[in-house]
């Protein structure tokens, strides 16, 4: 999305009255933006994409208030933006709100150690009443939790992912055109909406996309002031699985090449030698380390109380993707509730029912994404009240 805070006076308001209105204008390129039909809140919005590069080119997803642009109308937008100069190794976080113009935001720009348009990468944006996080291959980038950028943001929102190219050369670098064309690919997204009863995401949908789905999609058609080209339709493709968004010229608009596959590698390897992933089964009670009251009795973890935490070292993951994690657990409570951790940063939280009693067991599960090569994971104890038997986690992609 773009950032009208780097522009004051006649030139911000005229830019805020055309954004997302104006039709396209034959502009000499072409680029290409998808917007859901339906509107969405507090969530977590996975995606597993591969960028394009190239100075003065974004790749980006975002949730996006509906007019917005409009003149005395609070601005509610969150950003992944991926910048294609400096090889695709950088990438903003954005939150932008206001009625004012310029609009207030707080912006994150994060290097990595690798360029995101080499391969694909899986991208998370978890947004909730209480905090908004950023996460890249299964690592907490940026956090805020409270203040105006999380409470300002009530309405529900579109989201869009978009490949575009920017004439705010101080900002995304110089525009070459030879560079042209280039893509953004996107494997999937998956959504899962916030449950505010038990403190939780819970089960949405996930588009594969294995076809255009003109039920949850529209394709955009219009082109805005900063933007060096317009958003054509015929820009938008889905091919073997992946959604294809092009920046090309006029009259060579469309995709007829050969999506790269995603490996299930990321940090920008292309391929990889490692063997298919199966199942880790973790015992619950053989953690390394261990901290709280908590008790070991017939190869069962129990009385866990809140903040009791135990952690296990060395756990080898063969494979980078999203894994299955799947938990033994029992309880006669409705509010437990714990996190898998690794290192100190939560790579998810799940809440455990009342499964009929502390000797009663169901197993409960969610996805996460997990780097691959040795690592520490633990369980943390938000909330107490619930025994755990084994951990066990299955690689799905």
């Amino acid at each position: 999305m773009f950032n009208l805070n780097r522009f004051t006076g006649a030139l911000l308001m005229l830019a805020t009255a055309i954004c997302f209105t104006t039709s396209a204008q034959a502009k000499p390129y072409k680029a290409a933006e998808i917007y859901s039909k339906q509107t969405y809140k507090y969530g977590r919005y996975e995606m597993r994409m591969r960028v394009a590069k190239g100075s003065g080119v974004l790749s980006t997803f975002f949730t996006y208030k509906n007019g917005s642009e409009q003149a005395g109308v609070f601005w509610e937008e969150i950003d992944i933006e991926i910048f294609g100069k400096n090889n695709a190794t950088q990438w903003q976080s954005n939150v932008i709100i206001g009625t004012n113009r310029p609009t207030t935001k707080t912006e994150g720009v994060h290097t990595m150690p690798y360029s995101l348009g080499d391969g694909y990468n899986t991208y998370v944006l978890e947004w909730t009443p209480s905090y908004i996080a950023w996460f890249v291959n299964g690592t907490q980038v940026r956090r805020i939790n409270g203040g105006q950028f999380v409470t300002s943001l009530t309405s529900p929102q579109d989201i869009r992912f978009n490949l575009w190219a920017a004439n705010i050369a101080e900002w995304v670098g110089a525009w070459n055109p030879n560079i042209l064309p280039v893509y953004q690919f996107v494997n999937y997204i998956d959504y899962k909406p916030w449950n505010s009863g038990t403190n939780s995401f819970g089960t949405g949908w996930r588009d594969d996309f294995n076809s255009f789905d003109t039920n949850r999609w529209n394709k955009a058609n219009w082109t805005f002031g900063e933007n060096l080209a317009d958003f054509e339709p015929n820009n938008v493709v889905v091919k073997n699985g992946i959604l294809v968004l092009a920046l090309t010229r006029e009259g060579q608009t469309g995709y007829t090449g050969t999506p790269p596959a995603d490996t299930g590698t990321s940090g920008g390897s292309s391929s990889s030698s490692a063997p298919a992933a199966s199942s880790i089964h973790i015992e619950a009670e053989s953690y390394n380390e261990v901290g709280g009251s908590l008790t070991v009795s017939g190869g069962v973890v129990g009385y866990i109380d809140a903040g009791d935490w135990f952690k296990y070292r060395n756990v080898n993951i063969p494979q980078a993707g999203t894994y299955k994690v799947e938990y033994r657990v029992a309880s006669a409570l409705t509010t437990a509730q714990f996190t898998l951790d690794r290192d100190g940063v939560g790579l998810g939280t799940i809440s455990v029912p009342n499964t009929g009693g502390w000797g009663t067991y169901q197993t409960i599960s969610h996805n996460i994404y997990l780097n691959a090569g040795t690592q520490n994971l633990a369980i943390y104890a938000n909330s107490g009240g619930f025994n755990i038997d084994w951990i066990k986690l299955t690689k799905i992609n």
